[in-house]
């Protein structure tokens, strides 16, 4: 996060993809023989081309989710660039959040945990 705001990751319009188009926070699957706390830099590293020095575990919702925090310094905000994946990296407030397509999985965890985004984000 910098500003107060979130930062996601427009999906490729590909076809064959979940929800081409819309928008996500970065992140991705655990790889076989990986731990989560490894997968998350390594898809951070991939997608946004660095790994936020404050990145903290925040919440696991079910067996095989789990939800990093990060507030990001200015120099990592400078740093960040797209990586393969993706079409376009962009900070959000949480507000603005109701006007952009967002992934499934998304818009379910801000229907049911926007309370705490608000609150990350007011920190």
């Amino acid at each position: 996060m910098a500003n107060n705001k979130l930062l996601l990751l427009q999906r490729d319009n590909n076809q064959g993809i979940r929800d081409p188009g819309c928008w996500q926070l970065p992140g991705g699957g655990v790889e076989n023989g990986e731990m989560p706390d490894g997968a998350i830099k390594r898809e951070l590293q991939e997608e946004i081309g660095i790994i936020p020095s404050s990145l903290s575990f925040l919440i696991s919702p079910s067996a095989d989710v789990y939800a990093y925090y990060a507030r990001l310094t200015d120099e990592e905000t400078r740093n960040i660039k797209k990586g393969a994946e993706g079409k376009d990296l962009r900070f959000f407030s949480f507000d603005e959040l109701s006007s952009v397509p967002l992934t499934q999985k998304l818009a379910i965890t801000v229907k049911d945990y926007g309370e705490i985004l608000k609150s990350l984000l007011k920190t």
